[in-house]
């Protein structure tokens, strides 16, 4: 008797598509070979024989879908030493490249694992594929901490929406919601006279015949673009407002304008590029934090924008000024368990992120905005019902659920927290983690944002016709952190040149002579 397939991940298992592929890539790092003997026997030990999913393969029974034993698993066709031509980085990216269009056999499970070595039997790197339908992001972080030697403090930092606390009961949860439903009600009340008093401004100003075309012009505006209208509407209320922001972030899930620019316009094929980036400093990024009054995520997200803004102008296209993606956000913590059918917890919600904003406190505070807002409003569980209706859905109807959300969004936008300390495999150090994202429907980019052991890499994937330089944005983001980092230090420099001089001078002796 099999185990029956969830529906939030039959969500993710029936998405796959020839030009998109619901995988998910991890590529780990080294400076020396591990021995391939002990590679064997840590992952079969560390997570084959610990995790059943692993060892079994989707299979359909009418409308019925389970996970059945795969009586024919063979721990060789799931993972494999591959020896390539050298070790340069434009070797391993080529090899990973061809890699993103190769589908699992359905008749086996969903996974491999792949041990990519050189000649020069130095800087060996560590391929992990899963299909989605596996598990998401956050779990398939904790099954990489699984395979690695155990390490003290290598726990990643707590994420998800209950991460600051135990589950809720019922009546909790009730109370809770009654007191914020109340709270948001009020605000919204007291912000009201806010919204008349512009309104009537602007039906006031329309009298003026010159001012006519401009208000005119903002009419057309808002009837062209309905998500900026929905803004304007509810960007009175708190940033905290629950009732305000749900009706924001639900409103451009649903109105928001086809992603589209003529960089990267039209449909994706099988072919795929991808690049990276490391070495970026965590520490950097927090001074940029501290000084910016963001978080470490807005940052990021900053840098992001930078290296699209420019990846665009590099290209003739200057009218994108927002750019809108599928950004995962986790249901469940991260803990130090994880459930032997892994599974997916989280929810894909649409983040618009500004583009063309150069001024870094500017730029990092519309950010720390947007996502405020969206983290305070019900979007991530509207997504996740979303998803499970996708799944219950005849293929008809739920193919053309994932195209309608899909053709929103340019593709998936992914920061992960991963592990604090270095990781070693069989005892050799891991120098370095990178993952990269799936996409779906026609979406061509895919950016996963990772940190570990005190640095941050960039993992960048791009359908090859549409974005075959893939490498312009990994290092565009690398780039900008820089160069926020240099206006973080400036404004920290001029914020304190302020203080001395706003500091009394000390007062000289009465005879004015040094002691």
């Amino acid at each position: 008797m099999g185990t029956p397939i969830a529906a939030s991940d039959l969500t993710w298992l029936l998405m796959d598509r020839p030009t998109n592929l619901m995988h998910v890539h991890g590529l780990l790092t080294f400076d020396r070979t591990p021995d391939w003997d002990e590679v064997r026997a840590a992952v079969f030990e560390r997570v084959v024989s610990k995790y059943r999913v692993l060892s079994q393969a989707p299979v359909r029974k009418r409308r019925r879908w389970t996970w059945e034993d795969d009586v024919d698993f063979a721990l060789a066709r799931h993972v494999r030493r591959v020896e390539l031509a050298d070790g340069s980085d434009e070797t391993l990216r080529a090899y990973l490249s061809d890699q993103f269009s190769v589908p699992f056999d359905r008749a086996h499970p969903l996974w491999d694992m792949q041990l990519l070595v050189n000649p020069d039997n130095e800087r060996c790197a560590f391929l992990t594929r899963f299909h989605h339908g596996l598990g998401d992001g956050i779990r398939l972080v904790q099954l990489l901490l699984g395979i690695c030697d155990s390490a003290a403090g290598a726990t990643p930092a707590a994420v998800g929406l209950n991460k600051d606390g135990g589950h809720k009961g019922p009546l909790d949860a009730a109370l809770h919601l009654v007191e914020h439903t109340i709270a948001d009600a009020v605000d919204a009340l007291a912000h009201t006279g806010e919204v008349a008093r512009d309104v009537t401004h602007v039906m006031a100003s329309t009298l003026n015949p010159l001012a006519l075309p401009h208000h005119l012009e903002t009419a057309v505006d808002f009837v062209k673009h309905p998500v900026k209208l929905m803004d304007a509407l509810t960007s009175y209320s708190s940033e905290d407002n629950a009732i305000s922001n749900s009706w924001r972030e639900i409103g451009r899930l649903l109105l928001h304008e086809k992603a589209d620019a003529e960089a990267w316009s039209g449909h994706p094929q099988e072919a795929k590029s991808v690049a990276w980036m490391e070495g970026i400093d965590l520490a950097s990024i927090k001074t940029i934090a501290r000084a910016f009054d963001g978080t470490v995520n807005d940052v990021l997200m900053a840098s992001v924008s930078l290296a699209l803004t420019d990846y665009l102008h590099e290209r003739g296209v200057e009218d994108v000024h927002d750019l809108a993606w599928m950004m995962p956000v986790s249901l469940q913590p991260i803990d130090g368990s994880l459930p032997d059918t892994l599974g997916n917890h989280f929810a894909v919600v649409l983040f618009s992120m500004p583009l063309g904003i150069t001024d870094p406190a500017a730029l990092i505070e519309e950010i720390r905005q947007r996502t405020t807002r969206l983290k305070h409003s019900a979007e991530p569980m509207l997504a996740f019902g979303v998803q499970k209706v996708i799944a219950e859905s005849p293929s008809t109807v739920a193919k053309g659920l994932t195209d309608f959300f899909s053709a929103k969004t340019i593709g998936q936008l992914s920061n992960v927290p991963g592990p604090r300390a270095q990781l070693k495999f069989t005892g050799i150090p891991v120098r370095s983690v990178f993952a990269f994202v799936p996409t779906s429907g026609d979406q061509p980019l895919g950016i996963c944002v990772f940190s570990y052991n005190g640095s941050v890499t960039v993992g960048v994937s791009g359908d090859s016709r549409m974005i075959p330089d893939t490498d312009h944005i990994s290092q565009g983001v690398g780039r900008h952190v820089e160069s926020l980092l240099a206006a973080a230090l400036a404004r920290k420099s001029k914020g304190t040149k302020r203080r001395k001089a706003a500091t009394p001078s000390t007062q000289s002796s009465p005879r004015g002579e040094s002691e």
